[in-house]
């Protein structure tokens, strides 16, 4: 399966960062897409498609980052269970509802867990004290969130099958996102979303990615740190086989450079990077 430019683009949208151009770029500012700026794609190909039980991904964050700068790090940028693409992270300002309270609000910092191809809200189930969206202004979606004041640091993403649903003679599952910081010792109960299907199974690519969203800001406020994106963990083990690339869309700031560094993938963003050629860059090669 290649990347999907247009559905990560998608995927901001649903997870309430809206393409809009925002407020004027200064005026000695060079033009750019609207809003929302994917820096970098990071895609992992861990060989073969796999039975799901957990997939599992670290990321270290150099940095505290101001909720103003409207940042969001996706530990899986996208994945599919049985075809259903998936996706989740950190974002310094997310938002979301209440059966109790429809109504949209801001949230602060937080972590998600979202997916494409349903709007059914008793496909959700929210963590106390959570909240969740459904949308399908760009595509069906449901989507839990959970209001978590992350800082720099260490956390491990993790989504887990849970129990299942039989609904009109059909099998479901639900799959349970968690976040553990590493720092503080906390596992954070995000929510559970419900899959089609009994037994599940993970597409053998799964994307990271950084972006920057909400309304249009000046180059000189994207913040300078570095994430770092440890390789998946496919049913509590490591791939045996992986490789990794970059992907660096058109027409947004060219503020992140990506390495390889001891089987993870190191993202730097902040500083420009002039004269970029190669939009698509190999990081980690199949090994023989």
């Amino acid at each position: 399966m290649k990347p999907a430019p247009l559905l990560l683009a998608l995927i901001a949208v649903a997870l309430g960062t809206p393409m809009v151009a925002g407020d004027d770029p200064p005026k000695d500012e060079k033009k750019y897409a609207p809003m929302p700026w994917h820096f970098v794609d990071t895609w992992w190909d861990v060989g073969q498609e796999s039975p799901f039980e957990s997939l599992a991904v670290d990321v270290t964050i150099s940095d505290d980052v101001p909720a103003s700068v409207n940042l969001y790090i996706a530990p899986i940028g996208l994945g599919h269970l049985s075809k259903t693409p998936f996706y989740g992270g950190l974002q310094t300002q997310t938002d979301g509802n209440t059966k109790k309270e429809p109504k949209l609000r801001t949230l602060g910092p937080g972590f998600l867990f979202s997916m494409w191809g349903e709007r059914s809200t008793d496909a959700i189930r929210p963590a106390d004290g959570g909240f969740f969206q459904s949308s399908g202004h760009e595509g069906d979606f449901v989507s839990v969130r959970r209001p978590f004041a992350w800082k720099k640091g260490k956390y491990t993403y993790r989504l887990t099958r849970m129990d299942q649903e039989t609904i009109d003679g059909k099998p479901h599952t639900w799959v349970g996102a968690f976040v553990y910081s590493h720092a503080t010792d906390e596992n954070v109960f995000v929510g559970a979303l419900r899959f089609k299907g009994e037994k599940l199974s993970l597409d053998r690519k799964v994307a990271n990615f950084v972006e920057i969203y909400g309304r249009r800001k000046p180059v000189a406020d994207i913040p300078k740190l570095t994430i770092t994106f440890g390789p998946p963990v496919v049913n509590g083990a490591a791939a045996k086989t992986v490789t990794a690339e970059a992907v660096y869309p058109k027409g947004v700031p060219d503020y992140a450079a990506t390495a390889a560094k001891d089987g993870s993938l190191v993202v730097t963003v902040g500083q420009p990077l002039e004269g970029r050629d190669k939009r698509r860059v190999k990081l980690i090669e199949a090994t023989k």
